[in-house]
């Protein structure tokens, strides 16, 4: 069923907004598959919504509040993957290696962030401190780090707390 351009602007305009993707297609009511092809086909136009959606929200908000939302955002991923890969059926040094992964790609995260905001660096450090031992447990105690992982949302907010 084809779609009309306003329909297709709508779901744009939601996701710019700052719905995620799914959600604005819900609300359009039409298909996640459709709205993401959407997505894909405005980016080889040249209308990335990604870009769009950063200049949205710094003109709503203001670079700082952006900032803060950014890691707010990859946190939050961080969380939602780590959340599923405790009840992935996959080995369980399979699950160690992706968490060091995960905990790797956010202490890069964090360090490259801190680069544009100095305020995160002291979080950046503690992060990257967590990826250590994240490492050394999965080459040393596979069974302790999935011991940890339980755990690594609570530490997670402590750091925040504290360096963030």
């Amino acid at each position: 069923m084809a779609h009309s351009q306003e329909v297709r602007a709508h779901v744009r305009r939601l996701y710019i907004e700052g719905m995620p993707l799914n959600g604005a297609c819900i609300a359009v009511k039409v298909s996640y598959d459709t709205g993401r092809s959407w997505k894909t086909l405005a980016q080889k136009k040249g209308d990335d919504w990604d870009t769009a959606r950063a200049a949205y929200r710094i003109s709503e908000q203001g670079i700082d509040d952006l900032n803060n939302q950014l890691v707010e955002d990859f946190a939050r991923q961080v969380i939602t993957t780590t959340r599923e890969l405790e009840n992935a059926p996959i080995p369980a040094a399979e699950k160690a290696q992706l968490l060091a992964q995960l905990a790797d790609a956010y202490a890069k995260f964090s360090k490259a962030f801190s680069r544009i905001n100095p305020a995160f660096s002291g979080l950046s450090v503690a992060l990257d401190t967590l990826r250590i031992v994240a490492d050394e447990l999965r080459q040393k105690d596979p069974a302790a780090l999935r011991a940890l992982q339980p755990h690594l949302e609570d530490i997670g907010a402590v750091l925040g707390k504290r360096y963030g």
